[in-house]
């Protein structure tokens, strides 16, 4: 299934769904999650790009070897 991804907005690839998140594959960020929790919050509409990538880059600090990166609500 194709989507956009929620950082940049270019085509990206769905991966896997795991618990609660949807995994994305966009070839300017690759592989990582976004927990739902996220997207039904009112306010994850109004995040700007510098906002989603900051979140994955913070999301990446904990992220385990071989693992994809998870954005939550607290990476923003």
């Amino acid at each position: 299934m194709t989507l956009l991804c929620p950082i940049c907005k270019s085509r990206a690839q769905e991966l896997a769904r795991t618990g609660d998140a949807i995994g994305f594959y966009c070839t300017t960020h690759k592989a990582f999650k976004v927990a739902n929790t996220v997207f039904a919050e009112e306010r994850s509409m109004k995040y700007t790009r510098e906002q989603w990538e900051a979140a994955l880059r913070k999301a990446k600090l904990i992220t385990k070897r071989g693992e994809w990166s998870v954005i939550t609500s607290n990476d923003f």
